[in-house]
């Protein structure tokens, strides 16, 4: 069976009120095989109509002014947000996002200026991975609710720091996976965990693997970028172009590659089909992996170039012998990018360009039942991800992209980021936030800090 790749490129999923629409009315006729299942972000019958959004869009902040925050800009945030205050540490970006955001009445360099604003309401995080806890965590204590992008934590200890503030303030914390208000996805979900296939035996995840590159020469700050507070929590070393903006990703200091790039999509779809029971344990092989730069007990000995993995092989295994597999790719199987169920009766593929295999064809002859498509929590109606946090903005749902349940499976990628780093297989203990065979992999649970930009 071969199935279609995805874009390499993250791209963030509008699923219009008209294109909603659209895929109704191909479910009615069974033309589409999404269309057989047009689920949505849970939505009670009070809901604020559409209407009310137009005339009351909230008002926002958006930290982190690069590709994705431009994105959103462009299809995502009205009718829903109005953006009145930017923030970039590179007053640059800052000032070229008014292209895209004229109406912002406000752009700042640090974001704490913002926080006691009382007429600014949400905080829409993109910065780079290794800020995102501590912008959100500053701003659920200033009463803001937050959108905040994958990855919503840098290690396994932030995601403890915001399970705690976020249930001490009761904010509406909403992660940037969008997949989990694509149709696609969400009857591949359900289509799992309905039982029409038997249990699922094997879930294979590909997600790309991270580039080499380097060495690269140090240069000088440029004027307008604050280098110190771009850093942040990260420790400090001299500028590298490669460091900063689009290709911050590769290097460990700030993100965790692919693990927590594509991995914080996909795994989380493959976990959330699953229904993971985050109180059992789970034993992390690592069956290949290559660096582009030589590790020393889990640390990159080249600071010059990147040194994120990337090839990668990890296999999971879950209670009940459920394999998780995680790979750069799965050209053995036909795909470089997506998600394979394997079930006891048959198997299927899912992402974001296609959801394919016989039993995809066979729910337009038997549809998932209303009992199937709710049976993960959602309800009848589809709206996109964006609408769907204005509404839990509005107190009607908590978000479809949850906190405890993102931190619950990105836990997982970061796990794997350490045996990766280690070349060790790891036993993870969910219910105890522990490695429980080996104590040196515990010590990467928490990453060190900077005094003055500790997660707290």
């Amino acid at each position: 069976m071969q199935f279609a790749s995805a874009n390499s490129t993250e791209r963030t999923c509008k699923l219009s009120r008209r294109k909603f629409g659209q895929l109704a009315a191909a479910a009615a006729v069974g033309t589409a095989a999404e269309s057989s299942m047009p689920l949505g972000a849970a939505a009670e019958s009070d809901a604020k109509p559409f209407s009310d959004a137009v005339d009351h869009p909230i008002s926002a902040a958006v930290i982190g002014c690069g590709g994705i925050a431009t994105h959103h800009a462009r299809v995502n945030f009205a009718p829903w947000f109005q953006i009145d205050a930017l923030c970039d540490v590179d007053r640059r970006r800052a000032e070229m996002y008014r292209a895209v955001a004229p109406d912002a009445k406000t752009v700042c360099s640090d974001y704490r200026e913002l926080l006691e604003r009382d007429d600014i309401e949400a905080f829409f995080v993109c910065t780079p991975d290794h800020w995102h806890t501590k912008v959100t965590i500053d701003a659920m204590r200033h009463g803001k609710n937050v959108y905040c992008e994958k990855p919503l934590t840098f290690s396994v200890d932030e995601g403890r720091v915001v399970r705690q503030v976020a249930n001490e303030t009761g904010r509406v914390l909403q992660v940037g996976t969008q997949q989990r208000s694509d149709p696609k996805f969400q009857t591949a979900v359900a289509l799992a965990r309905s039982g029409r296939l038997g249990d699922v035996k094997r879930v294979t995840v590909a997600i790309g693997g991270g580039p080499s590159g380097g060495p690269f020469e140090t240069a000088d700050v440029p004027d307008g970028l604050d280098w110190d507070r771009w850093l942040g929590q990260a420790p400090m070393t001299d500028y590298l172009a490669q460091r900063c903006h689009g290709s911050f990703r590769w290097w460990c200091e700030y993100s965790g590659g692919k693990l927590t790039d594509w991995g914080a999509h996909h795994v989380d779809i493959a976990l959330w089909a699953l229904g993971w029971d985050a109180e059992k344990s789970i034993e992390i092989e690592v069956l290949d992996v290559v660096h582009p730069v030589a590790m020393k007990d889990g640390w990159p000995t080249d600071r010059q170039s990147f040194n994120t993995a990337n090839r990668f092989t990890v296999r999971c295994v879950l209670p009940g012998d459920v394999e998780l597999i995680i790979r750069d790719n799965a050209a053995d199987l036909g795909f470089d990018n997506g998600i394979l169920f394997e079930c006891e009766r048959g198997r299927f593929f899912v992402n974001r360009n296609r959801l394919a295999g016989k039993p995809i064809e066979d729910l337009r002859r038997i549809p998932l039942t209303s009992q199937e498509r709710t049976g993960i929590g959602l309800g009848n109606e589809a709206v996109s991800h964006m609408e769907n946090f204005y509404r839990s903005c509005h107190g009607h749902a908590v978000p479809i992209s949850d906190f405890e349940s993102h931190i619950r499976h990105l836990n997982v990628c970061h796990v794997a980021n350490i045996g990766l780093r280690l070349g060790e297989n790891l036993r993870w203990s969910a219910a105890e936030a522990r490695i429980a065979n080996h104590p040196q992999a515990n010590d990467f649970l928490v990453r060190p800090q900077r005094s003055g930009f500790e997660v707290v």
